[in-house]
């Protein structure tokens, strides 16, 4: 035991100014999100992200700080992902306020990711990136991308360029409902009902609905969290669905990581009401800053040549995502409300 917090304790000091980069840029991201002309456009995931990747392509990373940067993109992503499920109450389900409300946030989420694999098989797309994309667009953007990576697969670069169709569409979502909202006149709980089923980030599905009344936030804000309850059985499936891809010996494995346990525990601790509000707030400013360190740690490893090696291919698929989930939420929205 005591030589386990020894190399502990020499790793730390080994790698202490690469924590202190990682530490560092992540306070900078959250103090850039609150300037005023950013008017919340922007999460402190991705500032991080975006952070590494300049740091990244201007040559100033060196391999001091490349174990720090590993252990944020990895070890403090998952930290962080179990750490989302306190977010998530099981009884938010009853804010939904009807069955079938409930019934088309699920065959919305569940369609889409279908959907969008489909999609991404037929366009030749990468089965990691893919797999990104198809959790990201209908559940909850940025923190269903950081779920899902440690079981998807996917390469730095992958990921960064689902985090930014993320961050590019949802933005468009905010400007999309605002003119949606000048140019007809639809009722303000179906308008909120819309955003909350189709826009990605919650950043983005507050900024959307917040240019629009505080009764659409209200609404948006109810559906949202409903779609962010399906990441922990979305995150169970796609386990299991990873799992029978993996032949031989490795199939006995537990099928189920570690993080994702903590996930659920997380979540229904959170559902428990056994914590007090202090307490979750104080877990979620934890949970924000693991994620945020660990975009960073992710965008050190993003190289702007490889991203061009991508080509347009997810742009394309990221456009059509955007449209499926889109659409498929204004159905589910006009044939609930």
């Amino acid at each position: 035991m005591w030589l386990f917090f020894y190399n502990i304790w020499k790793w730390v000091q080994n790698n202490f100014y690469g924590l202190l980069l990682v530490v560092g840029v992540s306070i900078f991201a959250k103090q850039v999100i609150r300037l005023e002309i950013l008017n919340d456009s922007l999460s402190s995931p991705v500032v991080a992200l975006l952070c590494g990747i300049v740091l990244a392509n201007i040559g100033l990373d060196s391999s001091w700080a490349k174990p720090s940067l590993n252990f944020a993109s990895s070890q403090l992503l998952k930290v962080g992902v179990a750490l989302i499920g306190f977010r998530l109450t099981f009884s938010e389900i009853l804010e939904i306020g009807s069955l079938s409300g409930v019934l088309v946030i699920i065959s919305v989420v569940f369609v889409s990711f279908f959907l969008i694999r489909w999609i991404g098989e037929k366009a030749s797309l990468s089965k990691p990136l893919t797999l990104l994309l198809a959790a990201g667009f209908p559940i909850c953007g940025i923190s269903a991308i950081a779920a899902v990576k440690p079981l998807s697969g996917a390469d730095d670069e992958e990921t960064g360029y689902a985090v930014g169709l993320i961050t590019i569409f949802g933005s468009i979502s905010i400007l999309f409902f605002s003119i949606l909202h000048l140019i007809f006149d639809i009722e303000m709980n179906t308008l909120g009902w819309w955003i909350g089923l189709s826009v990605h980030d919650t950043s983005q599905v507050v900024a959307a609905a917040s240019a629009i009344s505080e009764r659409s936030l209200d609404s948006a804000m109810v559906v949202k969290m409903g779609r962010i309850l399906l990441l922990a059985p979305m995150l169970l499936m796609i386990s299991f669905m990873k799992q029978r891809e993996i032949q031989g010996s490795e199939k006995k494995r537990f099928p189920v990581p570690i993080f994702i346990i903590g996930f659920v525990v997380a979540a229904a601790l959170g559902s428990a009401n056994v914590f007090s509000t202090g307490f979750l707030d104080s877990i979620d400013t934890v949970r924000t800053f693991l994620i945020t360190a660990a975009m960073f740690g992710l965008g050190s490893g993003i190289r702007l040549i490889s991203i061009k090696d991508l080509g347009a291919k997810p742009l394309r698929v990221g456009f059509i995502a955007w449209i499926t989930v889109l659409v498929l939420a204004g159905i589910g929205t006009f044939l609930t409300i």
